[in-house]
């Protein structure tokens, strides 16, 4: 998910422990500065506030190369509407909207439109409105979905889901925006998504896959396991083997001491000539 659902929390460890997202930086120049806006700063004050932050945290930072990526990101916060930070811990998901999902018969199709549900819903959250328009991005949409496809497919089916009625994309020059038409809530709520690792498993298991929850509790990520004994996702059991492959080597060496120390001891008993 490349959205940031959670900008209070990004916000309190970004003013409490100086932490910034060093993946895209700019969402922490975003999120800081709808926080500085939120308070009355004015520009020339969010600038400031910014550039101290980031010469205090960020060993990278160059305050000369970075002015036009803050003046861009601060100019675009700056036109906001509303400065509120978001904090989107769920999504629900309806039995209509499932139903329509799962009428598409085609399992690429079925979770690409699952992944552009529950972004149309978080934008809704976002714009505070209901009109289910999605700022698409190919690259992370597909991802999101586990569909590998290039360019030119990618492009093939979301004609086809035009052609469904499933989207309608917008009639401006150069606008990513499109428009979910199967957002339905008279129905029934089935899926709740609270974590958005691996969230289009949600619906595989919906439909009955075995989709299972990695026991790591520090971890608990959905993942498709490879047979019934399977029960760490993919990170959690190669950090556990390379846990249990030190221990082994402890374990190794130390037996191996312990026959050394037979075989070499320190005060031999003397023999008799």
């Amino acid at each position: 998910m490349i959205l940031i659902l959670n900008e209070k929390e990004l916000l309190r460890k970004s003013l409490e422990e100086g932490y910034i997202d060093e993946k895209k930086t700019s969402n922490t120049i975003r999120i800081l500065a709808k926080h500085y806006f939120s308070i009355g700063m004015t520009k020339e004050q969010v600038y400031d506030s910014i550039d101290n932050f980031f010469k205090k945290n960020y060993k990278k930072y160059n305050s000369v190369k970075w002015k036009v990526g803050f003046d861009r990101t601060i100019n675009a916060v700056s036109k906001y509407k509303d400065h509120t930070l978001f904090d989107i811990n769920k999504i629900e998901i309806t039995e209509k909207e499932l139903i329509r999902i799962n009428s598409l018969e085609n399992i690429k199709y079925e979770k690409l439109a699952f992944v552009l549900l529950i972004y149309a819903k978080i934008y809704n959250l976002m714009k505070k409105n209901e009109l289910g328009i999605v700022k698409l991005d190919q690259k992370y949409t597909f991802s999101d979905a586990k569909v590998k496809e290039n360019i030119y497919n990618q492009g093939k089916i979301l004609h086809t889901f035009e052609e469904l009625g499933l989207i309608t994309s917008s009639k401006m020059v150069d606008s990513t925006d499109i428009k979910v038409n199967f957002i339905n809530k008279d129905s029934p709520i089935v899926l709740k998504i609270t974590d958005f690792r691996n969230y289009v498993y949600e619906y595989l298991r919906w439909k009955g896959e075995n989709i299972i929850n990695c026991i790591n509790k520090e971890c608990s990520i959905l993942f498709i396991p490879n047979n019934n004994s399977n029960k760490y996702c993919k990170m959690c059991a190669i950090n556990i083997e390379k846990i249990n492959h030190k221990e082994r080597n402890r374990e190794h060496m130390r037996k191996k001491r312990s026959v050394d120390e037979i075989g070499n001891p320190c005060n031999p008993t003397p023999t008799m000539d």
